[in-house]
């Protein structure tokens, strides 16, 4: 029988309805063939280099990388004043700010659920420490990274790498979960995303994952099938104030969900996106949101608002745990 569920973190309702069923994908799995891409080393076609990890007597600019940050060669925004014009409800913006393109590895045919935990926790501190810089940039309002992997993802090269974005405008989907945090903060003195944590911790159902400092769950109102949540067990509301002796135990968790998702699912085309605010909030607590391509929005999906998701989070998180446990026996 479908169930309307209230998000928790905003003011949609989504409809879980196992009757639709969750056919066999239209988008397939994400192939990893060639060993090079457009962006391996000597390949990029003149990308311009904005940052990179290699050996210390390497040439700036070489080859010889194992992280690489570079311009992105079709950037929406671009590094110019910000200008703001127009009266409501008419108003608009010059479109300023930064698009890169984070490079996690030399090899195309590479995976972050597969490379060495070393190197992802090379990645993971990139990561923070681009955008703790990008948010310090002057009428920067929002900073975003994602990742988008097979071309039904929106992927735009067969090779393991993120974009990172910052803007001088605030994102939808982060401020509804910002206003609703607030808004409980506010009534009750107390964290949403902390209490909603606990409860999931307590009750387990829509656990997936944990260790020591991290926890993986199937949100209750979960937008899309399978869609996984990785969030701190410490309180903070900005990704970039993360020590970096938290980052292997980050690495760890994140490595072990994309390792199930890969396996229960047949290596699906997904996104990966992180909300973070620019500095700390007693409301707000940053998470990663994994989110793979299984289904389309229908006509019913776009004309109601609703998401329309035929999977169970319960019965997610349980064949992404029985995942990992066969992962573990393999070991």
């Amino acid at each position: 029988m479908p169930l309307f569920r209230k998000d928790p973190f905003g003011h949609a309702w989504v409809l879980i309805s196992p009757e639709r069923g969750l056919q066999a994908s239209d988008f397939g799995s994400v192939a990893r063939e060639r060993s090079e891409s457009a962006l391996s080393p000597g390949q990029d076609g003149g990308l311009r280099e904005i940052y990179a990890l290699r050996p210390s007597a390497a040439q700036a600019s070489g080859p010889d990388w194992r992280v690489r940050v570079v311009e992105h060669p079709a950037a929406l925004v671009q590094d110019r004043p910000a200008q703001f014009a127009g009266t409501p409800p008419f108003e608009h913006a010059t479109s300023r700010g930064f698009q890169e393109i984070i490079v996690e590895h030399p090899d195309a045919r590479e995976r972050l659920e597969t490379m060495p935990r070393d190197h992802v926790v090379e990645v993971l501190r990139v990561y923070r420490d681009r955008l703790a810089l990008l948010a310090k940039r002057e009428g920067i309002r929002h900073v975003q990274l994602s990742r988008s992997v097979g071309t039904a993802a929106g992927s735009l090269f067969e090779h393991p790498h993120a974009q990172v974005l910052a803007v001088p405008v605030t994102n939808r989907w982060l401020e509804e979960e910002v206003s609703v945090s607030r808004s409980h903060f506010e009534a009750t003195g107390t964290c949403l995303f902390c209490g909603v944590l606990e409860s999931e911790l307590e009750q387990r159902d829509r656990l997936v994952t944990q260790n020591a400092h991290f926890v993986a769950i199937a949100p209750y109102a979960s937008k899309c099938p399978f869609e996984t949540w990785i969030l701190p067990r410490r309180h903070s509301g900005t990704f970039m104030s993360e020590a970096g002796n938290l980052l292997p135990d980050l690495a760890d968790i994140l490595q072990s969900v994309l390792s199930s998702v890969r396996t229960a699912l047949n290596d699906p085309p997904y996104n990966l996106v992180l909300h973070t605010l620019l500095t700390q909030d007693e409301a707000f607590h940053w998470h990663i949101e994994i989110l793979p391509r299984l289904t389309y929005q229908s006509g019913f999906d776009w004309g109601s608002g609703f998401y329309v998701n035929p999977t169970p989070p319960e019965d997610a998180a349980r064949f992404l745990r029985e995942a990992l446990a066969l992962q573990e026996v393999a070991q």
